[in-house]
């Protein structure tokens, strides 16, 4: 089989660590977080801005914002960022089962049918429009 692309792999790490985060904050609660736990959502935030996952970084960047701030509505949106992660790797996961379908066929030496490359394209474009 085909290697994990490196820019999926990377981005596949920052969502364990992501959920690995919001896990000790969810177990420890949101009061005890500490500037290490701000850091680190901070920066992961930045990471999936730059990596096209606009609406994740939003969410965290807003948590972070509430935490921060004491805000009663911060648990809600810790949700909401689980949510929104676990969305993510969803999407990753169909990405590269995908991409790794198409390498199967093309190793075979078989074409994927006109049906079924119609349903990966207009997968591709569900996907951004969702990520709008």
């Amino acid at each position: 089989m085909t290697a994990v692309v490196p820019e999926f792999e990377e981005l596949r790490l920052a969502i364990e660590r992501l959920r690995k985060l919001l896990d000790a904050l969810t177990v420890r609660g949101l009061r005890a977080s500490g500037p290490d736990e701000l850091l680190q959502l901070n920066s992961i935030a930045e990471y999936l801005e730059q990596a096209g996952a606009g609406h994740v970084a939003a969410i965290l960047t807003d948590l972070h914002g509430k935490i921060q701030a004491d805000d009663r509505t911060s648990p809600k949106t810790l949700l909401r960022a689980q949510t929104a992660v676990l969305l993510l790797e969803r999407l990753l996961t169909l990405r590269i089962a995908g991409g790794r379908y198409e390498f199967a066929l093309a190793a075979m030496g078989l074409a994927p049918s006109d049906e079924q490359a119609e349903d990966l394209s207009s997968d591709d474009d569900e996907d951004a429009d969702e990520e709008e």
